[in-house]
């Protein structure tokens, strides 16, 4: 390896000769990265990260002071079986973050491309983040929870486990998320968390056409403010033809803990709202 694509690392860190690393990587002081672990190309630890042999971590990937990434599952079942964390390229990954390997034998929890993890937000065991996500400041994740693409997880917000929240889905501040939330939608409040409204401004900075966001609102609107069966609705929504409201309808179909409740005497929100992030 050459001058200019050897690892730095900073005298104090202590790294096993074990670990795989990557060219351009760099390592702070008093960080620890243990056998077996693999960082990519251009891959940057701050002081003090633990990076536990079980984690693999994709190209210029960013993980700042004090976290910790790898460790063992808060959870009582777990026997020190063999399991994994998997962090895709272009994550950031901030101050006093856990992410915690999956509970039983070759089990992972996996962080996809391009997701930001805020300072002291935790993912449990098991998880699965998908690419482009957002997790804020002192969010939370139960073990097997799943967060769909580019969806929004706000400030101390916690998500129950088993709970999935879908695509470009916002969670506002605060929010117990202990039901399902659906794609493309704003949740908010506790005990019970509930829905909201369509996410109008994330609908439109993903580049949805305005059909597609007719679409989708129409959908919502019919399972969450008509008072019909969401069942029956979702089983009706199964056979339209656009792409979006069948994975709302698979949202409601396939949930295995509920769906979230809509939330009563919500008002109307049209298309030239301000919803969403």
């Amino acid at each position: 390896m050459t001058a200019a694509t050897a690892p730095k690392i900073h005298p104090t860190a202590v790294v096993d000769p074990r670990a795989e690393l990557g060219s351009d990587v760099e390592i702070g002081p008093y960080c620890v990265v243990e056998a077996g672990a693999k960082l990519g190309d251009n891959c940057k630890l701050w002081p003090y990260v633990h990076v536990f042999g079980c984690v693999t971590i994709g190209s210029g990937t960013t993980i700042r002071t004090a976290s910790v990434i790898g460790g063992e599952p808060q959870d009582v079942k777990y026997r020190d079986d063999p399991s994994r964390v998997s962090i895709g390229s272009g994550c950031r990954i901030h101050e006093h973050v856990t992410v915690h390997r999956g509970t039983g034998a070759n089990t992972d929890t996996v962080i996809g491309d391009g997701v930001m993890l805020m300072a002291s937000s935790h993912v449990g065991h098991n998880c699965r983040v998908e690419k482009n996500a957002i997790l804020v400041n002192s969010s939370m994740l139960g073990g097997h929870v799943h967060i769909g693409e580019r969806a929004f997880v706000s400030g101390g917000a916690a998500v129950h486990q088993f709970c999935r929240v879908g695509r470009l889905t916002l969670v506002g501040g605060g929010a117990m998320v202990t039901k399902d939330a659906p794609p493309f939608s704003i949740v908010a409040g506790s005990y019970p968390v509930r829905w909201r409204a369509p996410n109008t401004i994330g609908l439109r900075r993903a580049g949805l056409t305005s059909e597609q966001r007719t679409a989708i609102r129409h959908a919502l609107a019919r399972i969450f403010r008509s008072g019909e069966s969401p069942l029956r609705v979702a089983h009706e929504l199964s056979k339209s033809p656009v792409p979006e409201v069948l994975e709302i309808a698979r949202a409601v179909l396939d949930s295995k803990r509920g769906i979230c409740a809509g939330l009563r005497g919500a008002k109307s929100h049209h298309e030239d709202g301000e919803d969403g992030f």
